[in-house]
């Protein structure tokens, strides 16, 4: 009895793991390399926005960043981004070190400009 309940146990849960209706995507369309780097606005949007808030849209878990370029110089915010760890001990938001200087200096150049 306790070993038929075990194998009809085991056997409910690898098909509950493995029955997740998840709906069919069609495959994304292939971008040349230069569209994969996103700049600027685009690139906040698509790393930062979920924690940070700007003009009323964004996430709560960072600080809101809709006037962040007249409080904060480009050393800072170059800083921040590079290594908020070391800016703010415990900080949740991750090091953008994999960003690169192109990038970096895009997204600063958008935050400097949110005044």
């Amino acid at each position: 009895m306790r070993e038929s309940f075990l194998v009809a146990a085991t056997v409910l849960s690898l098909f509950c793991g493995c029955s997740k209706h998840e709906e069919a995507q069609a495959p994304a369309p292939k971008q040349s390399p230069a569209r994969l780097e996103l700049f600027g606005e685009e690139l906040f949007n698509e790393r930062c926005r979920d924690c940070h808030i700007v003009k009323d849209k964004g996430g709560v878990v960072g600080p809101e960043l809709t006037h962040v370029g007249s409080k904060r110089d480009r050393t800072f915010l170059e800083r921040v981004i590079r290594e908020p760890g070391k800016v703010y001990p415990g900080t949740v938001m991750p090091p953008y070190d994999t960003f690169s200087k192109k990038q970096i200096d895009s997204l600063v150049d958008y935050l400097s400009g949110l005044k």
